[in-house]
């Protein structure tokens, strides 16, 4: 072969692949100084830096140099005693358990990804893991004999001091990407706290959240304690506050019947009327956001009752609105039944029952939210009840218990979502049928489980010193049958005794979690004394001694 055939050698620049860094660095394969929200290698050069990737950031300008934590690669687990065995745990368990049936984005997709640049979620995620592994396999308890923590829970309490040290540099930057950093390991403490029995450090965590949501004008619009979240066209912001207004959600419900919440979510959306559900999921965000409105209007009608007014036509309008919306979301919801029938999975399966019975609980809230003091209002919903224990009963499998509130829980019967228990414990406080309610109590105690701040065995507790307290002697002497099967529907007969008179029943019924995780169980009642609507102790419930110890004779 003549030398004039043969190709010249093309000798080509070898640069090294870049794994970090901007979007606009990784693209021209140069090293990123990786400053944020804008690096500082791009700026210098006249370009604009596209920023960090689900982080955010980026401009071709910035006023004041911000430098936060160096992207980390999970090498870094090499160096943390335990860090694999934790992260493969919460990789294999714990973000497969912990979600429910409700899993999203958060979960499957963007903690990962944050933990592997972020070391303030990865050392979160490892506390978050510990939790969950020492509840599941009942490796040890969280205190030694002598009171100090033991091996598992100081791996917890190291991780989470670090978590909170790494996060310290976000907060005080105030950009979207730290905003961002910050509400995800929100999200993860809130679990944590969860998971410990620490209700009350949980629901300080996640108004924390909540605080850096209204601070940031392109997620919500903030008036008057109300934030009105936008809709999120990033995947990133929308995994976040899907996540956040979950767990905002089940604490609302919990104090829903006593309290006005610290601060309302609510969405901008078209109305229900315009839509068809995409799937069980969908269903479910609309109904949460119906939801939401529901404890608006109530917060709004017990503004009015304080101030001696009666609810007046804009409320009026306001509740007829969120009916109409029931009804459409119910319709629509039926039609999605009908389109995907015989293509879901078990949990679509039980979501989609779920959800059914969510909506008859949201109409009865909803027709009783402007009758804030009228506790009679909720014999009206006799059926409405009947229909939610008997499809209860036979929602999942029970498993026998012994009905005493317990210190430590079982993290393989524990989820952080909305299930059945606080249908079965709106059942119990807010319908006076006597056979009905007593079967809600005991199907709450026939399960150990756990939905976020929802405990089956506590609200049982809970709910049946309510129904002793309410009825105390008022069916002495009556032929009641209380020894029925615990599946079994009530009969005419069942449903023929006498109602509880107003004057035995409880008026804004507030219970307190005390103590983290939780040492005692506060019962108060709303009574008029001297004409001032006061908040006055019931009762109480030592975890310790597991005995009730009443505070007022009402």
């Amino acid at each position: 072969m003549s030398s004039s055939m043969v190709s010249p050698k093309i000798t080509r620049q070898i640069r090294n692949k870049v794994k970090s860094g901007c979007t606009t660095c990784k693209i021209r394969k140069v090293k990123c100084d990786e400053a944020r929200p804008s690096c500082d290698r791009c700026i210098s050069t006249g370009r604009v830096c596209d920023g960090y990737g689900i982080w955010g950031g980026g401009s071709s300008f910035r006023k004041t140099p911000v430098r936060l934590s160096t992207p980390l690669s999970l090498n870094a687990l090499s160096s943390i005693e335990g860090g694999f065995e934790y992260f493969d745990w919460f990789k294999c368990r714990t973000v497969k358990k912990l979600p429910g049936s409700f899993m999203s984005g958060f979960w499957t997709t963007l903690l990962f990804q944050a933990s592997t640049e972020e070391p303030a979620v990865l050392h979160a995620l490892l506390a978050l893991s510990s939790v969950h592994k020492q509840g599941t396999l009942d490796i040890e308890t969280p205190f030694d004999r002598d009171g100090t923590p033991s091996k598992q829970e100081q791996f917890s309490l190291q991780h989470y001091l670090k978590a909170t040290k790494h996060l310290q540099p976000h907060l005080s930057a105030n950009d979207r990407a730290s905003s961002r950093v910050a509400l995800i390991a929100c999200v993860v403490f809130v679990c944590s706290d969860l998971l410990q029995g620490n209700f009350m450090t949980a629901q300080t965590h996640m108004y924390h959240g909540l605080e850096i949501i209204g601070e940031t004008s392109s997620l919500c619009n903030k008036k008057n304690g109300v934030l009105l979240l936008k809709p999120c066209q990033n995947s990133t912001d929308k995994w976040i506050v899907e996540a956040l207004s979950r767990l905002h959600l089940q604490m609302e419900l919990f104090k829903h019947s006593y309290s006005h919440p610290r601060i309302v979510l609510l969405e901008d959306g078209p109305e229900v009327r315009t839509l068809v559900f995409e799937s069980i999921k969908h269903a479910w965000k609309v109904l949460e956001r119906l939801l939401n409105k529901i404890f608006h209007l109530t917060h709004l009608a017990r503004q009015h009752s304080v101030l001696e007014y009666a609810p007046n036509n804009v409320l009026s309008d306001y509740q007829s609105h969120i009916r109409n919306e029931l009804s459409h979301w119910l319709v629509a919801y039926e039609s999605l039944g009908r389109i995907s029938q015989g293509h879901r999975s078990d949990d679509e399966e039980k979501c989609e029952r779920l959800l059914y019975k969510y909506q008859v609980m949201a109409t009865i809230m909803a027709d009783a939210s402007l009758k804030v003091d009228d506790e009679m209002v909720y014999d009206d919903y006799t059926d409405r009840f009947m229909l939610l224990i008997t499809q209860l009963a036979t929602l999942s499998t029970l498993t026998p218990v012994h009905g005493q509130p317990r210190r430590v829980m079982d993290m393989s019967h524990s989820v952080i979502d909305l299930g059945w228990i606080p249908l079965l414990y709106y059942t119990a406080t807010k319908c006076r049928v006597h056979r009905i309610r007593l079967q809600a109590i005991r199907l709450l105690e026939s399960r150990a489980h756990r939905e976020g701040i929802w405990d089956s065995i506590v609200t049982a507790c809970i709910a049946r010193k309510v129904l002793q307290i309410e009825e105390g002697e008022f069916y002495e002497g009556l032929s009641i049958d209380d020894d029925f099967p615990l599946l079994g529907c009530p009969s005419p007969e069942d449903l023929s005794a006498p109602i509880l008179p107003e004057i035995y029943r409880i008026r804004k019924l507030e219970v307190v979690l005390n103590g983290a995780p939780v040492d005692t169980i506060s019962l108060f009642y709303g009574d008029m004394l001297d004409g001032v609507d006061c908040r006055v102790l019931l009762a109480e419930f030592d975890m310790n001694a597991k005995a009730w110890k009443d505070k007022e004779h009402r």
